[in-house]
């Protein structure tokens, strides 16, 4: 099941969004109001879909599901440039992840990647999982355990690159614009990111909001820093635009 979401305007790009939740909530409902100020602030069709969640529907099952709605997409005749590809928190795991699929077949390669608020290790080693816990309004530790424990049980290691993105190989990514909040327990996971992946030769945009913590971008009727997020998604996602 998915929503598309238009745009007033008719710009080149659209966005395939994957919602957040911990791989075991979040849904069409849970992100719409996101997803309608994304295609105001952008001006560009968004596409958001509800795909298999665990604990009914573990690893691969969400994996697999993305994968079709993108080949879908190329089926409609829409063109991987005029793809990009985003995702928040799980979402950004199962974004990334996807992507790193699509390396097998380059041309296939969207034209960008967003990652919100990224969740992408499954080991949950990064530090600031600890010296942020008290400061994240949003997220815990144990709801990550418990989303862990549901998506991948005792069938796949939680370092599998598969499902722990940050793992892998990330040459030959492209463009990657990476949002997150200085009080969020996943802000190591992100920086991780952009260290591993601007060693791989990827662009990585950069964008690091003081105060803010997991998902904000969400909040964005409420808090500058949040409007300020969507203002810097429009922004990267027009430069794609002229590419």
């Amino acid at each position: 099941k998915g929503e598309e979401i238009k745009a007033q305007d008719s710009a080149t790009q659209l966005i395939f969004h994957i919602h957040g939740g911990a791989f075991f909530l979040g849904s069409l409902k849970t992100h719409h109001a996101f997803m309608t100020d994304l295609a105001a602030r952008t001006q560009m069709q968004i596409i958001h879909v509800d795909y298999p969640l665990a604990p009914e529907h573990p690893y691969p099952e969400a994996t697999e599901a993305l994968y079709d709605v993108y080949q879908s997409l190329l089926v409609q005749g829409i063109q991987p440039k005029d793809i990009i590809l985003s995702g928040d928190s799980c979402g950004a795991n199962l974004a990334l992840a996807l992507c790193l699929r699509l390396k097998e077949q380059p041309e296939l390669m969207p034209s960008g990647l967003i990652l919100l608020s990224p969740f992408l290790d499954l080991t949950l080693t990064s530090e600031s999982l600890r010296f942020n816990q008290k400061h994240d309004a949003l997220l815990s530790l144990e709801a990550l355990q418990i989303g862990i424990q549901h998506y991948i049980g005792n069938h796949i290691a939680a370092d599998d690159p598969r499902v722990s993105p940050i793992f892998d190989n990330l040459e030959g990514l492209p463009p990657t614009l990476v949002q997150v909040g200085s009080k969020e327990i996943l802000l190591d996971d992100a920086k991780r990111f952009r260290e591993k992946a601007e060693e791989a030769g990827v662009k990585v945009h950069f964008k690091l909001y003081t105060g803010m913590w997991h998902n904000f971008q969400m909040f964005n009727a409420w808090f500058e820093e949040a409007k300020q997020a969507m203002a810097d998604i429009a922004e990267f996602a027009h430069e794609l635009d002229k590419t």
